[in-house]
C-alpha cells in the first residue's frame, strides 16, 4: 500500500518485467504535492508494507533489514529535506512502529536518510542492521525533544510487537515514481538462548 499521498491509503502498482536488478516488482507514484513557500513538499509519501512484516520479530536483533529502491522519473538534484514551521525534520528512511509499545502509547523507530548512501534515483540496494547502535533513532512523541538513540530493550520491544513498517518514496520536491524489491529480514547467526538480551527475556518496556 502507499500511505500519504491523494488518498489515506492507495494501492501500489505492479510491474512484471525486469529492469536491472529489479524484477516483478512494485512501484508508487506520487498525486499529492504540498509545497511551502521555501518549496518545501510538506506531505511525503511512503511505502506501507503488508501485514507478512508485522507481529512478533524479536528474533531478527543483530540481523539486516534490506530492500532495494529505484526510479522511473523525478528530479533528485535536491533531495526533499522537509522543512516545517522553520524547523528541519531530517526525512527517515525507514520507519518502524509499535502501537502497544510504551504502556500503550505507541513508539516509532526510524533509520535517518542522512545516515545511508542516501538516495539519487538509481537502483540502490540497503542493508539496515537491526541493532539499536546502528544509526536508528527512537521518536519521542513530543515535538519539543529531538529524537534519540533508542535503549535495547526499548527497541527490541518495538522489534516484537511490530505494527507497520513504512519505506519512504517521496525523495524529492515534485512529483516522482519509485519501485521497491527485494524486501526482508535476514536473521543473524543463531545465538540459541542467547540470540535475544538477557533484559528482553521478561515484559519489555520502553520506558527503560
Amino acid at each position: 500500500k502507499i500511505v500519504g499521498n491523494k488518498h489515506n491509503i492507495s494501492d501500489v502498482r505492479h510491474e512484471a518485467a525486469r529492469r536491472g536488478d529489479m524484477s516483478r516488482y512494485i512501484y508508487g507514484v506520487d498525486d499529492l504535492i504540498d509545497v511551502d513557500a521555501k518549496r518545501n513538499d510538506r506531505k511525503l509519501w511512503k511505502f506501507l508494507l503488508p501485514e507478512k512484516y508485522t507481529g512478533w520479530f524479536g528474533v531478527w536483533y543483530g540481523g539486516m533489514f534490506e530492500f532495494t529502491l529505484s526510479s522511473l522519473n523525478g528530479d533528485y538534484s535536491g533531495v526533499n529535506s522537509h522543512w516545517v514551521e522553520e524547523k528541519l525534520h531530517p526525512l527517515n528512511l525507514v520507519e518502524i512502529y509499535c502501537r502497544s509499545c510504551d504502556l500503550f502509547q505507541g513508539a516509532t523507530i526510524a533509520f535517518p536518510l542522512s545516515k545511508t548512501q542516501g538516495f539519487d534515483g538509481n537502483t540502490t540496494s540497503y542493508s539496515l542492521i537491526m541493532k539499536e547502535t546502528e544509526g536508528w533513532m527512537k521518536d519521542p512523541q513530543n515535538v519539543l525533544y529531538e529524537w534519540t538513540v533508542p535503549s535495547k530493550c526499548s527497541f527490541i520491544e518495538i522489534l516484537s510487537g511490530i505494527t507497520s513498517v513504512r519505506i519512504l518514496g517521496d525523495f524529492t520536491n515534485w512529483y516522482e515514481t519509485v519501485n521497491i524489491d527485494n524486501v526482508q529480514w535476514v536473521p543473524a547467526p543463531s545465538r540459541g538462548r542467547y540470540h535475544v538480551p538477557i533484559c528482553a527475556q521478561d515484559t519489555p518496556n520502553c520506558r527503560k
